[in-house]
C-alpha cells in the first residue's frame, strides 16, 4: 500500500486550516461585537462643585455634566486622615441635565478642624469627591 501523495496532505492542510480559521473567526467576531447598551460613564457623569457648612449641616453642590437626567444616590462624608465614613445621606435625588442640585448631610456633632471628603455616587455606579477643610 502506498500513502497519500504529498500534493493531496497539503490540499487536506490547507482545507482543515481554512475551516479551523473560519470557525475561530465567526466566535471572536460575535463574542468582540457584544457592547454594552448604555456605558455608564457616557451616561452618568457629575461632578461635586462646593460644599458649604452650616452648623451640623453639610450642604453638596452637584452638578450634573451630561443633558439626560441622573439619580444621585448616597451622599458620604469622610474624614480625610482616617478614612472613616462620619456620615451619609442614603436619599436618592434626580438632577437634570446640566442642573445643580444641593444635598444636604446631617451629622451628629459639629466638625473640628481638618480635611474632610465630600463624596457622591450615581445609580450607575459613577463617582465624584470633592475634598474640603474646616479651619
Amino acid at each position: 500500500m502506498k500513502g497519500v501523495s504529498p500534493i493531496i496532505a497539503t490540499v487536506l492542510l490547507i482545507l482543515i486550516s481554512i475551516a479551523t480559521s473560519l470557525i475561530l473567526w465567526n466566535w471572536v467576531s460575535s463574542t468582540v461585537s457584544q457592547t454594552p447598551s448604555e456605558p455608564p460613564f457616557l451616561s452618568e457623569r457629575v461632578k461635586i462643585e462646593a460644599v458649604s457648612i452650616e452648623g451640623n449641616i453639610v450642604k453638596v453642590y452637584v452638578r450634573n455634566l451630561v443633558n439626560n437626567d441622573v439619580r444621585v444616590g448616597p451622599v458620604y462624608i469622610i474624614n480625610g486622615s482616617s478614612g472613616l465614613t462620619l456620615a451619609q445621606n442614603l436619599s436618592s435625588v434626580v438632577i437634570r441635565g446640566g442642573d445643580v442640585a444641593e444635598v444636604s448631610v446631617e451629622l451628629k456633632m459639629l466638625l473640628p478642624r481638618g480635611v474632610y471628603i465630600a463624596k457622591v455616587t450615581t445609580a450607575k455606579g459613577y463617582e465624584a469627591s470633592y475634598v474640603f477643610a474646616v479651619t
